[in-house]
């Protein structure tokens, strides 16, 4: 029977190539995912899985076929959480080739996915933090790299933030709108979403000074240019993701400050958080975590002096 069935796939699938079968499946797709998550998927499959499987048939991939292709990735220099992407959409296009009856056995079936390689975590202390704030005032980066650190912002967000978000009558900031570059038909662009990472990420946070006067001393710098994003250029435009990541890591270089990736401010904000014993659940609301967990996994070890107080506290159980 197994022959058989081997034989029927052979013979009446045998020009099911890979790459096709999976932008079929992307496009069948599209309407579920995000227009990141489809333009994406479309760049590894178009790009990296077409370079190394060409036009391989779906039922000539083996276990270690794939194998071989997730070396290829990290000897290409992708990153341990890119490859993963490429191995959940791998799963997804030879699960479904598999219900269809298009190939005879899963390989990916039991296929491990490429091991996590934790990020190197860095977040500045309240010195470096006070210090950074006075640094950025008066410059161009002061308004999104100020609302990352206070607020905990991801990039996305700072960037998707719109003045119809911002309540100065109630002292409320919306989080509801984010900004991201992706693939659009082969082409970096901009794609401005209204739907969250996660369902936690849409939140309500109070303003406070001296962020409110930041925010209309802003307002009325650029009235004439009536711009819809808070974090806009000289022009009013909507500010790009890779140009302020590129500004940012060029201001810290020029005024000799230790170097940390953008998206630190945001684990910098939850460290001196952590620090000032803000409750962990506290915390997760204000970062947008959909649940403390996550909250707790990423953060909860970024600073050692709470540690350091857990060491005292055990230390004065044994003395006693």
């Amino acid at each position: 029977m197994e022959y058989t069935r081997k034989q029927w796939v052979e013979q009446n699938h045998p020009n099911a190539v890979l790459v096709d079968f999976a932008l079929a499946w992307i496009e069948k797709r599209k309407p579920e995912i995000s227009p990141s998550t489809y333009h994406n998927y479309r760049h590894m499959v178009e790009h990296h899985m077409n370079n190394c499987f060409g036009d391989t048939p779906l039922w000539q991939v083996s276990f270690w076929d794939i194998e071989n292709y997730y070396s290829y990735l990290e000897f290409n220099g992708l990153s341990s959480t890119t490859v993963r992407h490429h191995h959940a959409l791998l799963k997804c296009v030879f699960r479904e080739a598999h219900r269809l009856g298009i190939i005879q056995e899963d390989p990916t079936e039991f296929l491990r996915a490429p091991k996590r390689q934790p990020p190197k975590v860095s977040y500045y202390s309240l010195e470096e933090a006070q210090h950074f704030i006075e640094e950025v005032k008066g410059t161009k980066l002061e308004l999104p790299v100020t609302l990352s650190l206070t607020y905990g912002f991801r990039r996305s967000e700072v960037l998707g933030l719109q003045w119809g978000d911002i309540d100065f009558q109630e002292n409320r900031i919306f989080v509801c709108h984010t900004i991201i570059e992706g693939l659009v038909h082969g082409k970096r662009a901009l794609i401005g979403r209204d739907i969250m990472k996660t369902a936690g990420s849409r939140r309500t946070l109070p303003l406070f000074e001296p962020i409110t006067t930041m925010l209309k001393e802003e307002r009325e710098h650029k009235k004439e240019l009536n711009p819809i994003f808070v974090c806009s250029n000289q022009k009013g435009q909507m500010m790009k993701p890779d140009v302020l990541t590129h500004d940012f890591r060029k201001f810290l270089g020029k005024h000799d400050l230790r170097h940390i990736r953008y998206q630190d401010l945001r684990r910098s904000c939850a460290s001196l958080m952590l620090a000032a014993h803000v409750p962990l659940i506290q915390v997760q609301h204000w970062l947008g975590h959909s649940t403390m967990l996550t909250t707790a996994n990423m953060y909860a070890h970024l600073d050692t002096s709470l540690v350091d107080e857990c060491g005292d506290g055990i230390k004065k159980i044994s003395d006693s």
